[in-house]
C-alpha cells in the first residue's frame, strides 16, 4: 500500500512529449512517498508526499534541433495527444451518451475527492548565457504546496440541508512563499560551474532565512479553491469551479533584468521557428567560421524550409499525395485491427506490427490516424457481430459457456493491456478498441459509476467551467542599472474571471484603483480611485469584458471597456524616466 523512494533521479526523456523550448539537464526529488489504500480506496485518501524537488534547464544545444531529436520529440507529443483522444473516446463508449455524465469527469472528481498532496521545497532554475552580457539564472522557488479537502465546504455539502450538493468535491490548495528571481553570475563563474552552484542552491532551505535582493516577484502565498461537480444535473452550476487568491505582490525590476526578460522572450520565439525548420538548418559551427560555400548552405536551408511548408499543404489537397494517403490508410487499418484482435485475445503484439505502426504514426497527421483507428475498430466490431450471428444460425455448431481470454480479465487489466501499453512499446500505447458489455459492466461495478441518461440530464446542455483570480494589491518598482528608482506603481483590487462553455467564452477583468508615484519627490502623478455607486459596492477604475463564440471561427469578439475618471499631473522628471524605459524597449531588437 505504500511506496517510499529517496534521491530519485528524473528520467528527462519522459518530458519529450511537452516539446519544451529548452532542455532539462538535471532533475531530482529528495523524497517521494505514495500511499494507496487499495482495500478502502473509496473511503481512505490517497496520500502523495514529495520533498526537495530540484530541476535545472538550459537552452538546447545545436544538435538537439537536428532531424532525429526533433522527430523524437514530435512523435512523443503526437502520441500524447492521441492518448488523450483515445481516452476521451473510451469514456464516451463506456458512457454511451454524448450529453450525459462522462466517465472521465466522474473519475476525475473521484480521484480529486480521494487525493491528498504535500510538496515541500521546490526549486526550478533556467540558465541562460549571452556572450556579451554574461550568464543569468532565472529561478522559481516555493516552500510548500498542500492539497486537501476543504472541510468546511465539504461538511456543508454533505449536510442534510444541502442534499442537492452532495455530489460536489471541494478541495483547497495552499502554496506558500512562491518567488521568482533573476540572478547574474559573477564574471569568474561560467556555465561549467553552474552545476556546483545549483547543487548548493538546491540544498538550502527555501524559507525566508535566506533573503535575496534579486527577486522579480517577492515571495507570496496562493490559496486555490477547487469545486468539481460530480453530478450529471448541473442546472447552471459549473462542472469545475476554480478560485485563486493571492496575497499582496511586490514586483521589482531593473534595466538589466528587463533586458534579460526580453532576451528570453526573443530566444523562445526563435525556438518556435527552430522546432519547425531546425532540421534543415546548417550546423552553427560551420556557419560561424564561414567555410567555403557557406552562402550556398544558407540558400539551401531557405529552399528546404519553404518546400517543407509547401509539401505540408499539398498533402491534404494534391492528387500527387492522394495515392500515398490511400496506401497509408490501407496499411494502418489492417495493422491496427490485427493489434486489437491480439489484445482482445490476450496475446502479445509482435514487434514487427508495433514498429510498422510507429512508422505510420510518424508519417500521418493526427486527424488521419484517428480516422484510420475508428475504421479499424468498426471493422472489428462488424466482424464480431457477424461471427456471433453465424454461430446462432448454425445448429450443428458447438456452443460453449466459457468466457474468452479477453472477457475474463478485469477492466483494469484489460485497460493496461491496451491503453497503458502492455503488449506494446511505450511509443505505441494508444488504444481504445471495441468495448464489450462485460467490460462495461465491470467498470460500472468497480468504479461505482452510473451514467446519467439524456432524459434525466435534460438540464445540462453544455459543459461549463469557471476560473477566477483575485489579487488585493500589487506594488511595482522599476529601477535603473545604477539603482535609482524610475517609477513606483500601486494597483489595488485586481481581478479576472473566465467563464467557458462548449461554444462560447466570456472574459472579465477589472482594477479597483491605480496610483503612480514619482519616486524623486513622492508626488502622485496618476491617481484613479474606485467610484462610489448607489448599491454601495463601487465601480472599478477600469473594467473589460470580452465575449466570443468558439463555434464560429468567422465571428468577431465583442469587447466592452469602461474607464472611470482619473487625475493626471505632468512632471518632467517622471516623463524623462518613462522615456528612458521606452528607449530601453525601442533599442532592443528582436531577432
Amino acid at each position: 500500500e505504500e511506496i517510499n523512494l529517496e534521491n530519485v533521479e528524473l528520467i528527462l526523456e519522459a518530458f519529450d512529449y511537452l516539446q519544451l523550448p529548452f532542455a532539462l539537464k538535471t532533475g531530482r526529488i529528495g523524497k517521494l512517498s505514495i500511499k494507496i489504500p487499495w482495500k478502502k480506496l473509496g473511503w481512505d485518501p490517497i496520500i502523495i508526499v514529495i520533498e526537495d524537488v530540484f530541476v535545472c534547464a538550459y537552452p538546447r544545444e545545436d544538435s538537439e534541433w537536428g532531424s532525429e531529436s526533433l522527430g523524437k520529440r514530435e512523435l512523443a507529443g503526437k502520441l500524447a495527444k492521441l492518448n488523450a483522444i483515445e481516452l476521451a473516446k473510451f469514456s464516451r463508449r463506456v458512457t454511451d451518451n454524448q450529453t450525459g455524465q462522462s466517465l472521465l469527469s466522474y473519475m476525475s472528481a473521484k480521484i480529486l475527492d480521494n487525493i491528498q498532496v504535500s510538496i515541500q521545497n521546490v526549486h526550478i532554475i533556467y540558465v541562460e548565457s549571452h556572450n556579451d552580457q554574461g550568464s543569468f539564472i532565472f529561478g522559481l522557488v516555493f516552500n510548500s504546496l498542500s492539497m486537501q479537502t476543504d472541510t468546511q465546504k465539504q461538511s456543508f455539502a454533505m449536510s442534510l440541508m444541502a442534499r442537492s450538493r452532495q455530489d460536489e468535491v471541494n478541495k483547497k490548495i495552499n502554496i506558500s512563499n512562491v518567488g521568482i528571481y533573476c540572478q547574474q553570475l559573477e564574471e569568474q563563474q561560467n556555465l561549467n560551474d553552474v552545476g556546483a552552484l545549483t547543487d548548493a542552491q538546491s540544498n538550502f532551505s527555501l524559507g525566508l532565512a535566506h533573503p535575496r535582493d534579486d527577486y522579480l516577484i517577492n515571495p507570496f502565498c496562493v490559496t486555490v479553491s477547487v469545486l468539481a461537480n460530480n453530478s450529471g444535473k448541473r442546472d447552471g452550476v459549473p462542472q469545475y469551479d476554480m478560485t485563486a487568491e493571492l496575497t499582496a505582490l511586490v514586483l521589482s525590476i531593473d534595466e538589466i533584468q528587463l533586458q534579460q526578460i526580453l532576451n528570453l522572450c526573443d530566444h523562445f520565439t526563435i525556438c518556435a521557428l527552430r522546432t519547425k525548420y531546425g532540421r534543415y538548418r546548417p550546423p552553427e559551427s560551420f556557419l560561424s567560421k564561414r567555410h567555403k560555400g557557406w552562402q550556398i548552405m544558407w540558400w539551401q536551408y531557405a529552399k528546404d524550409s519553404i518546400m517543407a511548408d509547401v509539401k505540408r499543404r499539398l498533402k491534404k489537397t494534391s492528387w500527387r499525395f492522394l495515392g500515398k494517403r490511400l496506401e497509408y490508410r490501407r496499411k494502418y487499418v489492417n495493422l491496427y485491427r490485427t493489434k486489437l484482435e491480439l489484445l482482445q485475445k490476450g496475446q502479445l503484439v509482435s514487434k514487427d506490427i508495433l514498429q510498422k505502426l510507429e512508422t505510420l504514426d510518424k508519417e500521418c497527421d493526427i486527424d488521419d490516424i484517428v480516422s484510420y483507428r475508428t475504421i479499424a475498430e468498426q471493422r472489428l466490431q462488424d466482424l464480431s457481430v457477424k461471427s456471433t450471428k453465424d454461430n446462432f444460425s448454425s445448429p450443428g455448431s458447438p456452443r460453449t459457456d466459457e468466457p474468452s481470454a479477453g472477457a475474463g480479465r478485469g477492466w483494469l487489466n484489460w485497460l493496461s493491456l491496451g491503453m497503458l501499453g502492455a503488449g506494446g512499446t511505450a511509443d505505441t500505447s494508444s488504444f481504445a478498441g471495441v468495448v464489450s458489455e462485460d467490460i462495461i459492466k465491470d467498470i460500472y461495478e468497480g468504479t461505482e459509476f452510473h451514467p446519467v441518461s439524456s432524459a434525466e440530464n435534460h438540464l445540462t446542455k453544455e459543459n461549463y467551467y469557471s476560473l477566477r483570480l483575485s489579487i488585493p494589491q500589487i506594488l511595482t518598482t522599476v529601477t535603473s542599472r545604477f539603482g535609482m528608482k524610475l517609477i513606483d506603481g500601486m494597483f489595488t483590487g485586481l481581478g479576472t474571471e473566465y467563464k467557458i462553455w462548449d461554444d462560447s467564452a466570456t472574459i472579465l477583468a477589472w482594477l479597483d484603483s491605480l496610483e503612480i508615484t514619482n519616486p524623486l519627490n513622492k508626488n502622485k502623478v496618476l491617481l484613479a480611485e474606485k467610484c462610489s455607486t448607489g448599491d454601495g459596492l463601487g465601480a472599478p477604475v477600469i473594467s473589460i469584458q470580452v465575449d466570443f463564440l468558439k463555434s464560429n471561427e468567422n465571428s468577431e469578439a465583442s469587447t466592452r471597456v469602461v474607464v472611470q475618471e482619473f487625475n493626471v499631473i505632468y512632471e518632467p522628471e517622471l516623463f524623462f524616466n518613462l522615456l528612458h524605459i521606452y528607449d530601453l524597449f525601442s533599442s532592443f531588437q528582436f531577432q
